[in-house]
């Protein structure tokens, strides 16, 4: 069947899809398939053998397939502020831009989805962190694979930072050779064809760089829309951390996230009339229109 590893952004997922990806090629004769969007999924190829696949946002089909028992789900969630942060510097962008593109309403609605998803397997960023080789014996256990102790930390240091980062450096140089800056916002997207890993894929950071990195402004924006989620997880106990005044203007901000993130996962669910009206409005994508009528152009990458 197919394995789904569809964490959060910036949350191991891309570890999740690697370890994966050598189990299943190495008990089971598997192939990767790379990442996948929720309209171009069809479970049917892969019955009868393992595949793994990597997405991020919703789909209908990729519900229908974990019901249907085609395909099993691997989740991964963090800290939704050292998310927003580390999106932050992996797309170039503000937490204004991230904010106005409904990244924070998209996370959670995502995350609603997939921990509901029958049988998924739900690891925690921190955990996987701090104890890698226990995270690859849970997948493994997962799968059906049995593995010793010996070898899950033979998997995990073969996918550690360290070692993801000298494949990661092949990928700035193989940029580089092409006469393409890594760094670029606008090559985000430029991966490897394997290892799904980009020029920028990784940085030096620490759980909890959020308190240092994000105003208080943008602490208080995020404990609004994530507060409830924070305690649920346990990464707080309260809301005493939030700032308790914010700037005018916020419910406007909000309520304007909200909106892009429903065309976002509207465009998804309906390609075909999303590309008709990306057409007809003058836009790369539909979320990039001006949602007051007019229209304009603004270049927009996909956030991995």
């Amino acid at each position: 069947m197919d394995v789904i590893c569809c964490g959060m952004y910036r949350a191991c997922s891309t570890w999740q899809y690697e370890v994966i990806g050598h189990l299943i090629e190495w008990r089971r004769k598997g192939e990767r398939l790379g990442y996948v969007e929720g309209s171009d999924y069809d479970p049917a190829p892969g019955r009868g053998r393992f595949r793994v696949l990597k997405c991020h946002d919703q789909h209908p089909n990729f519900a229908q397939a974990v019901a249907e028992g085609d395909a099993l789900a691997v989740y991964s969630y963090r800290d939704l502020r050292d998310v927003v942060d580390s999106m932050r510097h992996k797309m170039g962008r503000s937490f204004d831009a991230l904010m106005r593109e409904g990244l924070v309403h998209r996370i959670l609605s995502n995350d609603r989805f997939w921990m509901t998803r029958p049988g998924a397997l739900v690891q925690r960023y921190e955990d996987l962190v701090a104890d890698p080789a226990a995270g690859v014996l849970e997948i493994a256990r997962f799968l059906g694979i049995a593995l010793t102790i010996d070898e899950a930390e033979e998997i995990a240091e073969a996918f550690s930072p360290e070692a993801n980062r000298r494949r990661i450096e092949a990928v700035r140089r193989e940029a580089e050779a092409l006469g393409i800056d890594p760094d670029d916002p606008s090559q985000t997207v430029r991966h490897d064809a394997k290892t799904l890993f980009h020029g920028n894929h990784l940085r030096l950071s620490r759980v909890g760089d959020w308190r240092e990195a994000l105003s208080t402004e943008e602490q208080g924006m995020l404990a609004l829309l994530a507060g409830s989620w924070l305690i649920t997880r346990g990464y707080e106990a309260d809301l005493s951390w939030a700032p308790q005044e914010l700037g005018a203007g916020i419910a406007g901000r909000i309520a304007r996230s909200r909106w892009h993130c429903w065309v976002y996962f509207t465009a998804r669910r309906y390609p075909k009339a999303a590309a008709i009206a990306r057409r007809w409005l003058g836009v790369q994508r539909l979320e990039d229109a001006n949602l007051s009528g007019a229209s304009g152009r603004r270049d927009r990458v996909r956030q991995d």
